[in-house]
């Protein structure tokens, strides 16, 4: 099975929804669970996505910091 990309907007958008209803407090406490893991799921990922968006910008940065540092 293939695997999907993965959709920072989208699961943004799922972990807003997740935390409103958790906050709303009229779920079962079984489906609070379940969502409770999916929001942990999310959070995670999002945190992972963040971070190598943050690597990658430092990675491209690198170049320019070097080149500024030997013009000096």
């Amino acid at each position: 099975m293939a695997k999907t990309a993965f959709d920072y907007e989208k699961s943004f958008k799922r972990l807003e929804e997740i935390a409103a209803l958790l906050e709303g407090g009229s779920l079962p406490l079984e489906q609070s669970l379940k969502l409770f893991e999916e929001g942990a799921g999310l959070a995670a990922q999002l945190q992972k996505s963040l971070a190598a968006a943050e690597q990658k910008l430092t990675t491209l940065r690198l170049p320019e910091e070097n080149e500024a540092a030997n013009d000096t």
